[in-house]
């Protein structure tokens, strides 16, 4: 997906829909190790292109902008620029834009972990809690949809925030993420709404 199609996404979900909460995966843990680093500058550079627009979407809708994952393989500039954004972009609602950036399921649950050892919390005591609060999302409203692009065949999520997404429903499409735009959106969030309506939420 190109960042402008993603951008354009993401003023249709704030502008068109009730969706508080929009989140985006850019690059895995798993990609990142496996990129050199001219290609991971490079996607790093691309998002900052789009970084104004971005600002004048989020700014106008009230979202909060959000960057999660592992800052150790970011380069400095970048997790600066992040920083920035994520500071300027605060506001007194429940909306939120997620923007994942080597990110994880398995190295978030490891730093929340480590977090909670540099908060000398004591081990035995422990929970559930005290563990969710100490990793990326934790303040963020419970997913409701996944949307997979890529896989007409196998249908797996990749270790795509595993911790948060377990009542989730999950959307796959064949098509990839260049191909995915805003008339796929809708399709994909019409299906969510017929979900929904057969869900009995354990009842």
């Amino acid at each position: 997906m190109s960042y402008q199609k993603w951008v354009d996404l993401l003023e249709y979900t704030f502008e068109n829909t009730d969706i508080q909460v929009f989140t985006l995966r850019w690059l895995s843990t798993e990609n990142a190790s496996k990129r050199p680093k001219e290609e991971f500058d490079f996607l790093m550079n691309m998002y900052k292109e789009v970084g104004d627009k971005l600002d004048q979407i989020l700014t106008k809708n009230q979202v909060n902008f959000k960057w999660i994952g592992n800052p150790d393989w970011i380069t400095q500039w970048f997790k600066d620029y992040l920083d920035e954004r994520q500071e300027k972009l605060k506001f007194p609602t429940d909306k939120y834009f997620v923007f994942g950036i080597n990110y994880g399921w398995r190295d978030e649950i490891l730093r929340g972990i480590k977090n909670l050892k540099n908060q000398n919390i004591d081990f035995d005591k422990i929970a559930e809690e005290d563990l969710t609060k100490s990793m990326d999302l934790w303040n963020i409203p419970p997913v409701e949809l996944v949307i997979r692009t890529k896989w007409d065949e196998a249908q797996r999520i990749s270790g795509f925030m595993l911790r948060w997404i377990g009542y989730a429903e999950l959307y796959f499409t064949a098509k990839k993420c260049p191909e995915f735009d805003i008339p796929s959106y809708q399709e994909a969030l019409g299906w969510f709404d017929k979900m929904a309506e057969k869900r009995n939420y354990g009842k």
